[in-house]
């Protein structure tokens, strides 16, 4: 079973980043650095390679690395993350034990402003509804079974766009749909150093418009009860702006999403 660590990140200097983050598999790289350029070593039995791009934003990185991996499971990483001692033996073994399963959803520590969050606390498969608060950092998969659903990243939402996050939970969301077997996994693979972002500035107008556009990416015609849960569900995220107005904003971004798509 071959492992390769897929890392997206921005104006590395040299391939001897990945050292920073305790990878013990094998690893692609891809640095969106403003120049294009192939590096590759062999150290310790494991190939780094690093593909440097003049390419911009996180789905494109990330649609990079998935289509010049060829390992059999691709382990998504970003760069403020650092894996734990054992993490691919903890892989190898899940897999194993559970050949059916196509996606695991490992549990990481995210540290944010000395604040820790984890996600992941019981194992369950995941279906839509309780799938879409999980980042990349958790996502471990098998790269044949993405590959043959051509699922792929949505370029349009993330880092490096105009239009803020939603890439990963597309991209789960994606995997689901279309069958794969995905399940939470309590081992601890990683810790996740989050705290600067590149795409988060505050909960504002241009957060609730931008999450608008994205109720209509996941879910078409059901996007209005998705506006009412995400209210419902993140009553702290409404301290600057109040209820009503965040809902307005959001109604405003699906509303131009909608329109968007019908010149597609």
């Amino acid at each position: 079973m071959n492992i390769e660590v897929v890392c997206s990140t921005v104006n590395q200097k040299n391939i001897n980043f990945y050292r920073k983050l305790n990878i013990k598999t094998d690893a692609l790289i891809v640095n969106q650095c403003g120049y294009n350029k192939y590096e590759e070593i062999v150290e310790n039995g494991k190939k780094i390679r690093m593909i440097n791009t003049d390419t911009k934003g996180s789905g494109t990185s990330r649609n990079i690395g998935l289509l010049n991996s060829k390992a059999d499971i691709i382990v998504l990483c970003d760069d403020d993350e650092v894996f734990e001692d054992d993490y691919k033996e903890k892989i190898e073994n899940s897999f194993k034990k559970n050949p059916d399963v196509d996606f695991f959803v490992f549990k990481t520590e995210i540290y944010n402003s000395g604040k820790k969050t984890i996600k992941v606390k019981e194992e369950k498969n995941l279906k839509v509804f309780n799938a879409l608060r999980y980042g990349s950092v958790h996502f471990v998969f098998k790269r044949e079974e993405i590959e043959k659903r051509n699922i792929h990243f949505s370029t349009y939402f993330g880092a490096g766009s105009k239009n803020g996050s939603g890439e990963d939970t597309l991209f789960l969301k994606d995997a689901i749909d279309k069958k794969l077997k995905v399940r939470t996994n309590t081992n601890l693979i990683a810790k996740v150093y989050n705290d600067s972002s590149t795409w988060f500035k505050e909960y504002d107008e241009k957060f609730f418009y931008d999450k608008g556009k994205l109720s209509v990416a996941l879910f078409n015609k059901g996007y209005r009860l998705y506006i009412e849960q995400f209210l419902f569900r993140h009553k702290e995220m409404l301290e600057k702006v109040s209820k009503k107005e965040a809902k307005k904003y959001m109604l405003k971004g699906a509303k131009d999403y909608i329109e968007r798509k019908k010149y597609e």
